[in-house]
């Protein structure tokens, strides 16, 4: 009688604790946490990304560039994101440069990062004359679709 006690207790704190990291895992996944040993994968032939790859954009919403740091060294950015409003404050954010209406968009290539549940794309992009500092990747974040906010980006037809 006793072991069958114990043995109920431990199964239950077992399904306890698996239930727990389950828990965790949803909440690091819908947090966006990147999956380390996942590195970033290019997609830049892949449909339909290589139809946007190389194409030029105008901004025609509110979007800021968010510089990203290595927390606590603030000074060192790993990368930057163009963000829409409301956009993000807090200590892995260096600066934010708002950019103005009708700076122009380069993409350069495109990228799908994991995280826990899903899949982020992204393009690398250039925005000259922006004041964003050289040699650190500056990505616009698209859905699965690739084509760019049309709320925030509009194509330039050459």
């Amino acid at each position: 009688m006793l072991l069958r006690w114990m043995m109920m207790t431990v199964a239950k704190r077992v399904a306890l604790a698996a239930c727990g990291l389950f828990a965790i895992l949803i909440m690091l996944g819908i947090g966006g946490v990147p999956v380390p040993w996942f590195p970033d994968a290019e997609i830049t032939h892949q449909k339909p990304y290589a139809d946007f790859v190389g194409s030029e954009y105008r901004v025609t919403g509110d979007v800021s560039a968010h510089a990203w740091n290595d927390f606590p060294d603030k000074a060192k950015i790993l990368t930057i994101s163009l963000i829409p409003p409301p956009g993000v404050r807090n200590r892995f954010v260096s600066y934010v440069t708002p950019l103005r209406r009708g700076q122009k968009i380069h993409i350069v290539s495109a990228w799908r990062s994991v995280v826990l549940v899903e899949f982020l794309r992204y393009y690398v992009v250039t925005v000259p004359d922006a004041g964003l500092p050289d040699g650190i990747r500056i990505k616009m974040y698209v859905n699965s679709d690739g084509l760019p906010d049309p709320r925030l980006y509009e194509p330039i037809v050459k």
